[in-house]
This record gives C-alpha cells, sequence and structure tokens, in this order.
C-alpha cells in the first residue's frame, strides 16, 4: 500500500473543505442540464455517524436561488460569491470524496468566519 492509499484511509474531510464535484454525481436535479463530466463547487456540510459518508452540498456562481437554505459565501473576499444549495444535499461516500480534487479557485476550505457563517446557516436551515 502506498502512503496516498494510507493517508485516504485515516483522513476525514472537514466540515466546511470545498471539493471539485463532477455534475454526474448528483442525485437531485441539480446541474441535470449541464453536461455531466463539467464540475461545480460542492461542500461538506457535516461528517456522518457512520464515519464513511459526509453530507456534501453543490455550489454554483448563479444567483438562482434565495433564502435560509442558500448559503452564499465570497470565498476569496474578491466580491464574487458562491451559493452553496443546503437544501439539495446528499450523503456520499468519504473513499470517493477523496478521490476528487479538493478546493475551487484556489480555495480549499472556509476560513474560521465563513466556517461559523455556514454552520449557523446550516442551523437555520435545517435545524
Amino acid at each position: 500500500m502506498d502512503y496516498l492509499e494510507v493517508l485516504k484511509k485515516i483522513y476525514k474531510p472537514e466540515i466546511g473543505s470545498i471539493w471539485k464535484a463532477p455534475n454526474n454525481i448528483w442525485t437531485s436535479n441539480f446541474a441535470k442540464n449541464r453536461n455531466s463530466e463539467d464540475f461545480h463547487p460542492s461542500i461538506v456540510e457535516k461528517i456522518k455517524q457512520d464515519e464513511v459518508s459526509v453530507q456534501l452540498a453543490p455550489g454554483t456562481t448563479k444567483e438562482y436561488q434565495k433564502g435560509s437554505c442558500v448559503f452564499k459565501v465570497d470565498l476569496k473576499g474578491d466580491g464574487k460569491y458562491s451559493f452553496f444549495l443546503l437544501k439539495l444535499s446528499m450523503p456520499y461516500i468519504i473513499d470517493d470524496l477523496l478521490n476528487l480534487d479538493q478546493g475551487w479557485n484556489g480555495i480549499d476550505s472556509l476560513n474560521e468566519s465563513q466556517l461559523q457563517d455556514f454552520e449557523w446557516q446550516i442551523k437555520i436551515c435545517k435545524g
């Protein structure tokens, strides 16, 4: 077993980590009208109690949904927002997640302030 495989066995993604997800992974209607091989950002909403899966929410740069179940964040602080659609989150196997590229536009995870806002948004939406 190589080092990468060992790391994958012990690593657990963090809440608020951002991943580059192909459109074809979504079980909802998210991105169904897009090329299945194109990508959208996604965010880890929580690690499931089984510790083999996460709750993963899709993201977009288009502001077509608003409300308590949309987490709006300026990841880089450059005035460009991403919108993570919490109502469309789905379970996703950690091993499969680790086969995706982490990060979106150079950002691997939310900063501390963004993470607090994200956790609050989840409570509002799903609490």
